[in-house]
């Protein structure tokens, strides 16, 4: 334990610096090995480790309104686009649905129907499907609570 208190780094910095500086053969080509194998690493982490992809670019369409459109001609314009919105709305609701009844999940949509069908009136109807009743099924207390089957007539073996 008492070695992990006392650092001595100069000594190895000195003992490193001494062994680099004599005169070695093949000295500079190992240095140079070692260099270029510690850039061809980087370099290789900087590319394919952590890509970087140029942002591509792209084409943003935008509507085109007359200046002059009256007022009655925007609201109408603002109306159509929340109908349409409602409508998405209701088919992704439906879809949800569909998911929650066969993962057996309670999922009630009432309130936003309520909005749906004050939007769009009857249109509404045809979107958000009427949920069947789920089957009924009996449960092992109920069964056992209206006794044994009666046995099928037919043949029966010896």
């Amino acid at each position: 334990m008492g070695m992990l208190n006392n650092w001595d780094v100069g000594g190895g910095v000195s003992d490193f610096w001494d062994y680099i500086r004599q005169p070695r053969p093949h000295r500079w080509t190992s240095w140079g090995v070692a260099v270029v194998l510690a850039l061809v690493v980087f370099w290789g982490f900087g590319k394919y480790l952590i890509p970087y992809e140029k942002p591509k670019p792209q084409i943003i369409y935008f509507e085109n309104w007359k200046a002059d459109r009256s007022e009655a001609e925007v609201r109408a314009d603002w109306i159509a686009r929340a109908k349409e919105t409602t409508r998405e709305n209701a088919r992704r609701r439906a879809e949800y649905q569909k998911l929650a009844d066969m993962m057996g999940v309670p999922y009630d949509s009432s309130k936003a129907d309520e909005v749906t069908r004050e939007t769009l009136g009857k249109e509404a109807d045809t979107l958000i499907a009427k949920k069947p009743e789920p089957p009924k099924r009996s449960t092992l207390a109920e069964r056992a609570a209206r006794g044994p089957k009666p046995a099928a007539e037919g043949p029966t073996r010896p």
